[in-house]
């Protein structure tokens, strides 16, 4: 599949807007168009990113002058580059610079793990947290130390979820599942499971009042354990929490 040239991922725009994280109104906007992608993805394709992450949500250019000045700028100063093969690989120079007026529009890429399939995507539910505010709602860090565990990440989610369901764990592949379940059906890591203090609340300081009992639902409607209990992008690209503004919201508005 091939794309114009485009810009940078939108995490980055929190960088131009100097804010931490997107703004929930900008996120927003940006969010309705990812579920219409996603829609037309399921409804018509029939299609499941599967590796749907802010790093593959990418920004268009505003405006062309941005790429000519950029490629004016790499003939006078070239990137360093070596020989691969008999051909020169050029390091990457990723800063555009500021935004010059608005943005480009929102393109969904990456298609590289796709799937046949409609269900709406566990995890880039869960990088919400990440747009918004720069933090991992699951990060799978064990809690002695800064290492990633797939069994923390587990235990994490079953710390907000709750227990996964059998009908899940009969799908699931037998390694896989003799890593983290005894015969018997019991976790076999129970001292990773986070503390009652792990809750969506907790983890979303960041919003408040009815704005934060929104999102929290919003993004619950996706973050479930089986596939097909998740709400469809159609379904959430009505969302009450998609069109609320808070009072905070409506001020910068003004």
């Amino acid at each position: 599949m091939a794309f114009e040239p485009l810009r940078e991922p939108l995490w980055l725009l929190g960088r131009h807007l100097g804010t931490v994280g997107l703004p929930p109104t900008i996120l927003k906007a940006f969010l309705k168009l990812v579920l219409k992608g996603l829609d037309f993805l399921h409804s018509e394709c029939h299609i499941i990113h599967t590796d749907l992450k802010s790093d593959n949500l990418l920004l268009g250019f505003e405006d062309r002058s941005v790429i000519n000045d950029y490629v004016r700028k790499q003939k006078e100063n070239p990137p360093q580059s070596k020989e691969v093969h008999g051909h020169p690989i050029y390091q990457s120079r990723p800063d555009f610079g500021g935004l010059r007026k608005g943005v480009g529009l929102l393109k969904i890429s990456d298609f590289g793990a796709a799937v046949f399939g409609n269900a709406t995507n566990f995890y880039f539910v869960a990088q919400l947290w990440e747009l918004l505010q720069d933090i991992s709602l699951l990060d799978g860090l064990r809690p002695e130390g800064d290492r990633y565990s797939r069994e923390a990440h587990f235990a994490q989610m079953i710390g907000l979820l709750g227990p996964p369901p059998q009908e899940l764990l009969d799908r699931a592949d037998n390694a896989t599942l003799s890593s983290l379940y005894t015969v018997e059906g019991e976790f076999k890591h129970p001292q990773l499971i986070p503390s009652e203090a792990f809750t969506f609340s907790d983890l979303t300081p960041f919003l408040q009042g009815e704005d934060k009992r929104l999102f929290i639902e919003f993004a619950s409607e996706m973050l479930k354990w089986l596939p097909e209990e998740r709400s469809s992008a159609k379904v959430l690209y009505n969302d009450p929490w998609l069109s609320f503004r808070s009072a905070i919201d409506r001020r910068s508005e003004d």
